[in-house]
Protein backbone atom coordinates (compact mmCIF):
# COMPACT_ATOMS: atom_id res chain seq x y z
CA UNK A 1 0.00 0.00 0.00
CA UNK A 2 2.98 2.35 1.01
CA UNK A 3 4.29 2.26 -2.95
CA UNK A 4 1.05 3.13 -4.19
CA UNK A 5 0.35 5.99 -2.78
CA UNK A 6 4.16 7.30 -3.33
CA UNK A 7 3.49 6.36 -7.27
CA UNK A 8 0.14 8.66 -7.12
CA UNK A 9 2.22 11.32 -5.02
CA UNK A 10 5.25 11.30 -7.76
CA UNK A 11 2.93 11.77 -10.58
CA UNK A 12 0.91 14.49 -9.59
CA UNK A 13 4.34 16.60 -9.16
CA UNK A 14 5.52 15.18 -12.33
CA UNK A 15 2.29 16.79 -13.77
CA UNK A 16 2.29 20.00 -12.45
CA UNK A 17 6.15 20.76 -13.56
CA UNK A 18 4.85 19.50 -17.48
CA UNK A 19 1.88 22.05 -16.78
CA UNK A 20 4.40 24.82 -16.89
CA UNK A 21 6.84 24.04 -19.22
CA UNK A 22 4.28 23.67 -22.34
CA UNK A 23 3.69 26.93 -21.62
CA UNK A 24 7.34 28.05 -21.48
CA UNK A 25 7.61 25.67 -24.89
CA UNK A 26 4.62 28.04 -26.26
CA UNK A 27 6.58 31.34 -25.74
CA UNK A 28 9.49 30.07 -26.80
CA UNK A 29 8.22 28.53 -29.78
CA UNK A 30 5.76 32.25 -30.74
CA UNK A 31 9.16 34.18 -30.58
CA UNK A 32 11.53 32.09 -32.82
CA UNK A 33 8.38 31.93 -35.27
CA UNK A 34 8.20 35.95 -35.37
CA UNK A 35 11.65 36.51 -35.74
CA UNK A 36 11.46 33.90 -38.88
CA UNK A 37 8.86 36.44 -39.65
CA UNK A 38 10.07 39.75 -39.69
CA UNK A 39 13.01 37.88 -41.64
CA UNK A 40 10.51 37.55 -44.58
CA UNK A 41 9.64 40.43 -44.39
CA UNK A 42 12.57 42.14 -44.86
CA UNK A 43 13.47 39.78 -47.58
CA UNK A 44 10.50 40.13 -49.22
CA UNK A 45 10.97 44.47 -49.53
CA UNK A 46 14.71 43.38 -50.79
CA UNK A 47 13.89 40.93 -53.64
CA UNK A 48 10.99 43.76 -54.59
CA UNK A 49 14.41 46.57 -55.17
CA UNK A 50 16.21 43.84 -56.65
CA UNK A 51 13.26 42.97 -59.07
CA UNK A 52 13.08 46.75 -60.59
CA UNK A 53 16.74 46.41 -60.59
CA UNK A 54 16.86 43.34 -63.28
CA UNK A 55 13.58 45.33 -64.96
CA UNK A 56 15.74 48.61 -65.50
CA UNK A 57 18.53 46.57 -66.55
CA UNK A 58 16.43 44.36 -69.34
CA UNK A 59 15.09 47.80 -70.35
CA UNK A 60 18.60 49.13 -70.68
CA UNK A 61 19.80 45.99 -72.38
CA UNK A 62 17.44 46.50 -74.98
CA UNK A 63 17.60 50.14 -75.66
CA UNK A 64 21.62 49.35 -75.90
CA UNK A 65 20.86 46.49 -78.42
CA UNK A 66 18.63 48.54 -80.87
CA UNK A 67 21.29 50.94 -81.11
CA UNK A 68 24.30 48.31 -81.44
CA UNK A 69 21.64 46.86 -84.18
CA UNK A 70 21.26 50.50 -86.25
CA UNK A 71 25.05 50.51 -86.39
CA UNK A 72 25.14 47.18 -87.63
CA UNK A 73 23.14 47.40 -90.30
CA UNK A 74 24.80 50.57 -91.62
CA UNK A 75 28.33 48.96 -91.33
CA UNK A 76 29.99 50.72 -94.09
CA UNK A 77 29.64 53.65 -92.31
CA UNK A 78 30.64 53.16 -88.91
CA UNK A 79 32.08 56.58 -87.48
CA UNK A 80 29.17 58.19 -88.67
CA UNK A 81 27.96 57.12 -85.35
CA UNK A 82 30.82 58.14 -83.54
CA UNK A 83 29.88 60.60 -80.83
CA UNK A 84 26.08 59.88 -80.38
CA UNK A 85 24.47 61.20 -77.22
CA UNK A 86 20.91 61.15 -76.42
CA UNK A 87 21.49 64.48 -74.29
CA UNK A 88 22.83 66.50 -77.09
CA UNK A 89 21.83 67.40 -80.95
CA UNK A 90 22.99 64.74 -83.25
CA UNK A 91 25.75 65.52 -84.53
CA UNK A 92 25.36 64.30 -88.16
CA UNK A 93 24.66 66.01 -91.36
CA UNK A 94 21.03 65.38 -92.44
CA UNK A 95 22.30 65.87 -96.49
CA UNK A 96 25.33 63.53 -96.35
CA UNK A 97 25.06 61.28 -92.93
CA UNK A 98 20.87 60.67 -93.92
CA UNK A 99 20.48 56.82 -91.90
CA UNK A 100 23.05 57.82 -89.43
CA UNK A 101 20.90 60.89 -88.13
CA UNK A 102 17.48 59.14 -88.49
CA UNK A 103 19.23 56.60 -86.55
CA UNK A 104 20.27 58.83 -83.69
CA UNK A 105 17.05 60.79 -83.22
CA UNK A 106 15.01 57.48 -83.41
CA UNK A 107 17.50 56.15 -80.73
CA UNK A 108 16.82 59.44 -78.56
CA UNK A 109 13.50 58.98 -79.06
CA UNK A 110 13.34 55.41 -77.61
CA UNK A 111 16.02 55.96 -74.86
CA UNK A 112 13.16 58.63 -74.09
CA UNK A 113 10.52 56.70 -73.77
CA UNK A 114 12.25 53.57 -71.88
CA UNK A 115 10.74 54.25 -69.11
CA UNK A 116 14.10 54.76 -66.97
CA UNK A 117 14.96 57.71 -65.15
CA UNK A 118 16.99 60.21 -66.21
CA UNK A 119 18.21 58.33 -68.96
CA UNK A 120 20.98 59.16 -71.53
CA UNK A 121 22.96 56.84 -73.91
CA UNK A 122 26.01 57.70 -75.84
CA UNK A 123 28.33 55.90 -78.54
CA UNK A 124 31.28 55.75 -79.77
CA UNK A 125 32.81 54.16 -82.73
CA UNK A 126 36.94 54.01 -82.72
CA UNK A 127 38.97 52.24 -85.44
CA UNK A 128 40.83 49.09 -84.42
CA UNK A 129 42.75 48.24 -87.91
CA UNK A 130 44.44 50.84 -89.94
CA UNK A 131 42.56 52.72 -92.40
CA UNK A 132 42.16 50.74 -95.67
CA UNK A 133 42.75 53.96 -97.84
CA UNK A 134 45.93 54.21 -95.95
CA UNK A 135 46.49 49.96 -96.23
CA UNK A 136 44.51 48.17 -98.34
CA UNK A 137 45.00 45.34 -96.39
CA UNK A 138 42.73 45.86 -93.59
CA UNK A 139 39.91 43.79 -91.59
CA UNK A 140 38.42 47.39 -91.14
CA UNK A 141 37.33 46.42 -88.38
CA UNK A 142 35.49 49.26 -85.49
CA UNK A 143 35.07 49.37 -81.40
CA UNK A 144 31.74 50.51 -80.86
CA UNK A 145 30.78 50.84 -77.12
CA UNK A 146 26.99 52.09 -76.21
CA UNK A 147 26.87 53.27 -72.79
CA UNK A 148 23.53 54.01 -71.38
CA UNK A 149 23.19 56.09 -67.49
CA UNK A 150 20.37 56.07 -65.92
CA UNK A 151 18.87 56.56 -62.03
CA UNK A 152 17.41 54.26 -60.24
CA UNK A 153 14.60 54.48 -57.88
CA UNK A 154 14.42 55.32 -54.15
CA UNK A 155 12.51 52.24 -52.42
CA UNK A 156 12.13 51.72 -49.03
CA UNK A 157 15.28 49.78 -48.74
CA UNK A 158 17.10 51.67 -51.08
CA UNK A 159 18.52 55.28 -52.20
CA UNK A 160 18.28 56.89 -55.68
CA UNK A 161 21.65 56.23 -57.55
CA UNK A 162 22.89 56.73 -61.09
CA UNK A 163 23.84 53.13 -62.72
CA UNK A 164 25.83 52.93 -65.42
CA UNK A 165 25.83 49.97 -68.10
CA UNK A 166 28.63 49.80 -71.29
CA UNK A 167 28.19 47.66 -74.04
CA UNK A 168 31.08 47.17 -76.34
CA UNK A 169 30.99 45.05 -80.04
CA UNK A 170 33.30 44.69 -83.17
CA UNK A 171 31.75 45.77 -86.46
CA UNK A 172 33.49 44.92 -89.38
CA UNK A 173 32.14 45.92 -92.66
CA UNK A 174 31.09 43.20 -95.69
Amino acid sequence: MKQTIEHKTSSRMVARRQRGFTLLEAMVAAGVLSVGLLGLAGLSGMSLGKNVDANDMARVTNVAADMAERIQNNRQRVLDYHNTATNAACPQSVSTQRMAWGDCTQWTTLVANSGLLGAVGTVTATRLDPDPTANPVTMNRFLVTVTVNWQTRQTDVSTARTKTAVFTTVVAPE
